[in-house]
């Protein structure tokens, strides 16, 4: 027989949110620093933006679906997955392109693609015209998928992007310090010290023997203790610049185009050879897949050409001393209208 009157056991008391561990707050703040193929930092972020915004002012032939928002879409996916996946469907009578934000492969021409929706995620089985697939950087062993540039920069996003979670680590320790405060006290003079540097950049220790553990200093010595963490012996500046020009160089962007002393000449040069040696190549790799797919007759450069008027002066100028007709030289160079 149970007594009636027994008091019941206590129930476990559980704190909110117990699977929170640590380790998944790690896990969380890497997925912040890094989208899965590129750690993130701001010279990574440097290199995505040119990507897209490169690909923006290349001009398609017909460009009834590459418009400029879609180009820029696919550098920004080219950039940081090395490929760009989009369906090709009709809606309406219309002809469009969707983003495809993962898809799988099965060969012989079959896709499952996953496209993003609010909320939802539409999966459609397609075939091989159906798709634009465009690759860039295939590994011989799997010329099937692309590879992102940061891919083949090793380490050097990775550790751009460890030097900046370092200081930012550092940050919350600057100005702090250990600051003694006698154990003779009252508690209530105690509690009002404590309350107001809680919110400052002091800590306290109660008594000698705290202060001596803490600081493993003298025991007989109070005096307040630095906290604030030394990065000059770190020498971050000379590593940090080497690694940004490092990994703008890896993504085809030379330094000089973002360099902080503002040599226009230099940029300029800069932008021409990010022009013609990054951006009109990846153009020719993808041209294949575009026409064969969106009938695409040409990608050019003219609108982002077009810019660098005094380069182009200089270049008919030196033509023309050089004997080309007048004409013939502004056609060289672009001016055509």
């Amino acid at each position: 027989m149970i007594w009636p009157f027994r008091k019941k056991s206590d129930l476990e008391q559980r704190s909110g949110f117990s699977n929170m561990t640590q380790t998944y707050v790690d896990a969380r703040r890497k997925t912040l620093q890094a989208d899965g193929s590129a750690a993130l930092s701001a010279t990574v972020a440097t290199a995505v933006g040119m990507w897209s915004r490169g690909f923006t002012m290349i001009t398609p032939a017909p460009a009834d679906l590459l418009t400029p928002d879609t180009m820029g879409a696919i550098g920004l996916d080219l950039c940081l997955r090395g490929e760009s996946v989009w369906h090709i469907r009709v809606e309406g009578n219309v002809a469009k392109l969707l983003p495809v934000a993962y898809w799988d492969e099965l060969g012989q021409g079959r896709y499952h693609l996953h496209i993003a929706r609010v909320n939802t995620t539409e999966t459609v089985r397609a075939l091989e015209p159906e798709v634009l697939k465009l690759v860039i950087n295939p590994a011989p062993s799997k010329p099937w998928r692309g590879r992102s540039p940061f891919t083949l920069m090793g380490l050097s996003p990775m550790l751009m992007a460890e030097i900046e979670a370092a200081v930012s680590g550092a940050m919350p320790m600057v100005g702090k310090g250990l600051l003694p405060m006698s154990a003779n006290i009252p508690e209530e003079q105690q509690s009002k010290v404590l309350s107001g540097l809680r919110t400052g950049s002091l800590a306290t220790v109660l008594s000698k023997q705290d202060f001596g553990h803490q600081t493993g200093g003298d025991r007989s010595e109070l005096r307040r203790v630095e906290l604030t963490p030394d990065l000059q012996k770190m020498d971050l500046n000379p590593a940090t610049d080497g690694l940004h020009h490092r990994i703008l160089s890896a993504a085809g962007i030379p330094p000089a185009l973002v360099t902080e002393q503002g040599n226009a000449g230099a940029m300029r040069e800069a932008y021409r050879l990010f022009a013609l040696q990054t951006l009109e190549p990846m153009g020719r790799q993808l041209m294949p897949e575009f026409q064969a797919k969106l009938n695409v007759a040409s990608l050019n450069l003219d609108a982002m050409m077009s810019a660098d008027t005094a380069g182009r002066a200089r270049s008919v100028g030196a033509l023309v001393k050089a004997g080309v007709d007048l004409e013939r030289a502004m056609k060289l160079v672009g001016w055509t209208e």
